[in-house]
């Protein structure tokens, strides 16, 4: 009964996640133009080091979080459905609980103040991060999870053929996903010429 509840409840959450891919990457966008239009060029000159890396990090959890945004409600029902759920297998359960409060951690992230934080790093002549960047990136790692991160082959053993249809469609809306989170290698890139950030 646990893996039918979870192999439903994932089709559901890629299945959603899918159909927000558009509005997600508009989302991207939207976060490039407030960058370009609130602090262009701030860390201009800024130097390679390991601040910058950091707020290249804040930079990844912004553009993940604005991303994920629209289809935060799905997350939420995927969430509620799965956080229930065990195994005889207790990696299998270990595996899916620590997927569910990543999940969880990352819907409920704020989103960073980009602009905030940069200008501050320049205005310290590059010397000091900012707290809430600092702050923020140890979050943000600690629940980056993409969708779709359970391995499928710790399922196998419970899965039944006629389930079979079902997880193929997963795996291929979990591909687009995958694909998706690819393409926003550029839009990661523009965010950080138009800060003039140099990680």
């Amino acid at each position: 009964m646990a893996t039918r509840a979870y192999i439903q409840a994932n089709y559901v959450l890629v299945h959603t996640g899918s159909l927000y891919v558009g509005p997600g990457e508009a989302d991207l966008q939207s976060l490039l133009q407030q960058v370009k239009g609130e602090c262009p060029l701030v860390a201009a000159g800024s130097p390679e080091n390991k601040d910058a890396e950091q707020l290249s990090d804040e930079v990844i959890g912004a553009m993940t979080i604005a991303a994920l945004h629209p289809a935060i409600q799905a997350v939420a029902a995927f969430t509620h459905a799965v956080a229930p759920l065990h195994w005889s297998n207790a990696k299998l359960t270990r595996k899916v609980a620590s997927y569910v409060r990543k999940l969880e951690g990352l819907s409920s992230l704020e989103a960073p103040n980009l602009c905030a934080d940069v200008k501050a790093w320049a205005v310290s002549g590059y010397q000091t991060l900012p707290s809430s960047t600092v702050q923020f990136d140890q979050r943000f790692s600690a629940v980056d999870v993409a969708l779709g991160e359970v391995p499928s082959r710790l399922l196998t053993p419970y899965e039944r053929p006629s389930e079979k249809s079902i997880l193929r469609r997963t795996h291929g809306l979990e591909g687009l996903l995958t694909e998706a989170e690819a393409r926003a290698v550029t839009p990661w890139g523009e965010i950080l010429d138009a800060l003039g950030l140099n990680p």
